[in-house]
């Protein structure tokens, strides 16, 4: 065993006793009245323990691969998914055949916190010990927080959505539901999470790292604070929108004042070895820089993450690579001797030709960030056996070679790239039962979602800056320029730019994108853009002589079409009829 994360005392038993009791037909996954009943379980706080574990569990699921949303974004391709399920592309992305799943992961763990959160509280009724109480309180504010970021999912990808907070009677009454205002569901999200802020401590330590934190509280508070104002400000309501940009900021700023330190102080560390590697390691995902993740078991437990399989290859234990990055991505890494960027790369076979996507050359100088994140040709990386089990030597990347002993075996993955990201150099785990944690927001989010709703409402100042220099500094970039981003749409870009290297790989991108309204712009009507790898073979069309109602769907999923069948009071997204 790698290391003991809280949830694996229990929360796998008691959610695989959730599943399999289940009417797997119910509309909204719903837990039957005799499960787990309370004449023989709901008896003692560790009973609670256990059951809020089982919530950790399902949430898990909603958010394990928010990583492949990425390859709906420019910098990233997906070339599927290693568990067949969606289709992570720009102009496919949306449908209920893709991403039903994500509906029913979401209500999953809705539905297990509502049920939870009724057997605490008749518990705490039966309990007057004032530590068993503030235990379980705890527990009704980790249980909450969990509720709410599913709900902000749903409300996020499909807009209105069925809004409930107890168990469900049976199928009469989830046959009953209709779709509740998102703005409605928004306001619930926000008093789950004010209460979770009001309850939970700081931060943990011992066998309770990764659970949920009044630092996490805040930090998704904002968060959803922020993306209300920016679809408030896309939908021209402008009062409204400056509310929410408000409220987001104070949020962050709560957290900003704590001064949590970048993992290893932010320093850049050395140009082969940068430390921005290193944070995605699991042997650092309890570093404080990370805010909230979700937690994974592995080895050996039945509970590991498959990274290894999506980003590595198959020198990397027997590996996929199902995500790749992009030459978009690579002209996006700035040069560390000015802080701008470098000449566009050209793709092409030619690899001594200046700026050639092959030359290697064409990377010298670049944010020590990319280094850290991604393969070029004849950039080398550690090989492991195809169990997974030993390191072996040392060998380049060069696209198109697939022999895996001379060169690594780029594995089908056609961009001209690999990631490094998320990679193990170490032996010993498997490709589908890793130990890491999988971050879902990180101190450099929050400074940037701060940065963000500061310079929407006043514009760029001291502080912003120095935010955003200190992220920069990990790449071993200097200062941003005072003059060149004194505006705020200059400053913008400043903050955008950052998102995409920084958090690429962990599933905003997408995000950001249909926030921000800028799908037309990164991809406009009608001619769309076409992704080429590095030798300028073209990998996709991305809304070529595409649809209007293509870019449609892209801000809005439909509802899964099972759920409607099943109860006629659902109705489908209008960009879907």
């Amino acid at each position: 065993m790698i290391r003991n994360s809280f949830f694996l005392r229990g929360g796998l038993l008691l959610s695989l006793s959730l599943l399999v009791t289940c009417c797997t037909e119910d509309l909204l996954d719903q837990i039957p009245a005799s499960d787990l009943s309370s004449e023989l379980f709901w008896k003692t706080t560790d009973d609670a323990v256990y059951a809020v574990n089982g919530v950790y569990q399902a949430n898990r699921t909603t958010f394990d691969r928010d990583y492949y949303f990425d390859g709906a974004g420019e910098f990233v391709n997906t070339r599927g998914t290693s568990n067949n399920q969606g289709t992570y592309n720009p102009s496919g992305i949306g449908s209920s055949g893709n991403f039903g799943f994500l509906w029913g992961d979401c209500y999953r763990t809705i539905n297990r916190a509502n049920y939870v959160l009724e057997n605490i509280t008749a518990l705490q009724a039966s309990i007057s010990n004032p530590t068993d109480q503030a235990q379980l309180t705890r527990l009704v504010a980790e249980t909450r927080f969990m509720r709410a970021i599913n709900y902000f999912r749903l409300i996020d990808l499909w807009g209105d959505v069925p809004y409930f907070t107890k168990k469900l009677d049976g199928n009469a009454e989830a046959y009953s539901l209709t779709r509740t205002p998102r703005a409605a569901v928004k306001d619930s999200i926000l008093a789950d999470l004010a209460y979770a802020a009001t309850v939970l401590p700081e931060r943990y330590s011992g066998d309770n790292l990764g659970r949920v934190t009044q630092l996490a509280a805040l930090g998704f508070r904002g968060k959803v604070n922020l993306y209300w104002a920016c679809w408030m400000k896309n939908e021209g309501k402008t009062a409204e929108a400056q509310t929410h940009y408000t409220a987001a900021a104070a949020d962050f700023k709560k957290i900003i004042d704590k001064n949590i330190p970048l993992f290893r102080g932010g320093e850049p560390g050395p140009a082969d070895n940068p430390n921005y590697w290193h944070l995605f390691q699991y042997f650092n995902e309890y570093d404080p820089e990370i805010i909230f993740s979700v937690q994974f078991g592995g080895p050996l437990l039945a509970q590991g993450e498959e990274l290894m399989r999506d980003f590595g290859t198959r020198n990397t234990g027997n590996a996929q690579c199902w995500v790749a990055p992009t030459i978009r991505l690579a002209n996006r890494y700035q040069l560390t001797s000015t802080g701008d960027f470098a000449p566009a790369l050209i793709a092409s076979r030619n690899t001594t030709q200046v700026n050639s996507a092959t030359n290697p050359k064409s990377y010298v100088g670049r944010d020590y960030r990319m280094r850290a994140t991604m393969l070029w040709d004849e950039q080398k990386m550690l090989r492991l056996s195809t169990d997974g089990l030993n390191v072996q030597d040392s060998i380049p990347f060069r696209f198109g070679s697939r022999d895996g002993v001379t060169y690594i075996n780029y594995d089908g993955a056609p961009s001209g790239y690999i990631f490094r990201k998320w990679v193990r150099q170490t032996g010993g785990i498997g490709r589908s039962d890793g130990p890491q944690d999988i971050y879902l927001m990180r101190l450099p989010d929050v400074w940037l979602m701060y940065a963000e709703a500061v310079n929407e409402l006043n514009g760029p100042n001291d502080e912003l800056f120095t935010l955003l220099d200190r992220i920069r500094r990990r790449g071993n970039l200097p200062p941003l320029s005072r003059g060149k981003f004194a505006s705020k749409a200059e400053f913008f870009k400043a903050i955008e730019q950052e998102r995409i290297i920084e958090l690429v790989g962990e599933g905003h991108r997408f995000f950001d994108i249909r926030r921000w309204k800028k799908l037309e712009e990164i991809w406009p009507a009608p001619n769309g853009q076409v992704l080429t790898d590095s030798q300028g073979t073209r990998i996709r069309d991305e809304f070529v002589n595409a649809p209007e109602r293509n870019y449609q769907r892209y801000y809005i999923f439909q509802i899964p079409t099972n759920e409607i069948e099943a109860n006629p009071k659902i109705t489908q997204n209008e960009p879907w009829l």
